[in-house]
């Protein structure tokens, strides 16, 4: 059964680098939302992700192109002040830079995949259950031949 998940920028950031079929698998077995702040992210890391990724130029660009085929983009109007005060108070003292995947998962009822162990940790310490770290959702995978 396909599951949504709202996804971290630093998982795109493993997913781009990498270029494993792992992450073709986990996008399309699953329903995924990114929230457009992510872009900057992207954006920002842009030059470093393109000199450590282990694809060439081409197979990168068709590897990021059919990720995205299986992303939806949740633009920021979409959160309500409550989730973003929530997601805030919440994310304040762990990094309030993840303030906005937070209110996605909690304004779509979905659960944040990440690779940030500090965040995840921070987060349930404070008994926001709506996180989980990518290995764990990677474990729900069915096996690869």
């Amino acid at each position: 059964m396909s599951k949504g998940y709202i996804l971290d920028a630093n998982v795109l950031f493993s997913a781009f680098i990498s270029g494993k079929e792992l992450y073709t698998l986990l996008f399309s077995e699953h329903t995924m939302y990114l929230p457009d702040f992510a872009f900057l992210e992207l954006e920002k890391y842009r030059k470093r992700i393109l000199k450590k990724t282990k694809l060439r130029e081409e197979e990168f660009q068709e590897f990021v192109l059919q990720l995205f085929s299986n992303v939806t983009v949740v633009p920021n109007l979409l959160l309500s002040e409550t989730s973003l005060e929530q997601a805030y108070q919440l994310c304040r003292e762990i990094d309030e830079k993840d303030t906005v995947y937070v209110a996605a998962a909690i304004e779509l009822d979905l659960v944040l995949v990440t690779n940030d162990r500090v965040l995840y940790s921070g987060l349930r310490e404070r008994n926001f259950s709506g996180i989980a770290l990518l290995n764990d959702v990677v474990d729900t995978l069915p096996r690869m031949p």
